[in-house]
């Protein structure tokens, strides 16, 4: 099956990352293991992905801000 059109975001910026996460309907594509197979199945049909891998400070995790309990 192919996915439902959608729209891609690539923001530089956490600020603009969240102002396009705003919009009703707009998902976070990160690693895309676990969307992308929802997206083909139509199980999930996003208006818009936002990419935020190359937005400075969300392209990783960082132990030391998951023992601190900054990140999940």
């Amino acid at each position: 099956m192919k996915p439902a059109p959608f729209g891609y975001a690539d923001p530089s910026s956490v600020e603009e990352a969240l102002r396009l996460l705003d919009a009703e309907g707009a998902k976070v594509l990160a690693g895309g293991q676990s969307l992308l197979p929802l997206l083909s199945m139509r199980l999930a049909a996003p208006t818009t992905l936002v990419d935020i891998n190359r937005v400075p400070g969300l392209d990783r995790i960082d132990a030391a801000a998951r023992a601190s309990g900054w990140a999940p």
